[in-house]
């Protein structure tokens, strides 16, 4: 499957519902589904968990934008969505039930990408301890430029430096998160503390 091709997915219009139906759409490969959004009213629909997963955008993920053909009794039609819940095994790590929102390609959506941390600070090159206190970030995007992940580079943080969200930025998307959370800092290399303790010991 060719980059272009990430989030073309096929589903059926269903019209009974309940956990009996579900287990039954199980059975056959399948599994519920729902869109909702753009002022429109709830459709429920099936889907294949195999395709689905196929369907995503090996970097994107659960933030792949995803475009809908939806089979209704022999018509189609399409729709643009992106996934916002979903129900899964944790033990087969196979999706259960899935919600789909209706979404205008040219407006932002708001939603979460991880936070990657890269470089080694020069605190820690000086004997310092690196703590990361971030592994998402809430963001809002464009459905087809949602970034993979907010990239961290900390190699310019000395010891006793702290990186904060304002200090970061993101092509194609705004940062949402708080302006004053902590992302990262430096800690003082320990081996200086101890021998500042000593000095002040002799002089006791």
């Amino acid at each position: 499957m060719t980059a272009t091709e990430f989030g073309n997915l096929n589903a059926e219009v269903r019209s009974t519902s309940g956990k009996g139906i579900a287990r039954k759409l199980r059975a056959k490969g399948l599994i519920p589904a729902v869109i909702y959004g753009k002022g429109e009213g709830n459709l429920m629909l099936t889907v294949s968990p195999r395709e689905l997963r196929r369907a995503m955008d090996p970097e994107r993920k659960l933030n792949t934008f995803f475009t809908l053909t939806i089979n209704d009794g022999g018509e189609a039609k399409t729709e643009q969505c992106v996934l916002t819940a979903f129900q899964s095994d944790p033990i087969r790590d196979e999706f259960l039930h899935v919600d789909f929102l209706r979404v205008d390609p040219e407006s932002e959506v708001i939603t979460k990408i991880p936070v990657e941390y890269t470089g080694r600070a020069l605190g820690v090159i000086a004997g310092g301890k690196l703590r990361t206190y971030q592994r998402t970030a809430r963001i809002a995007a464009k459905p087809a430029q949602i970034p993979v992940k907010l990239n961290v580079d900390v190699s310019p943080l000395n010891a006793g430096d702290t990186l904060r969200m304002r200090d970061l930025s993101i092509e194609n998307a705004r940062l949402l998160d708080h302006p004053n959370i902590v992302v990262a800092s430096v800690d003082a290399p320990r081996v200086a503390k101890t021998e500042d303790d000593a000095k002040k010991g002799k002089k006791k």
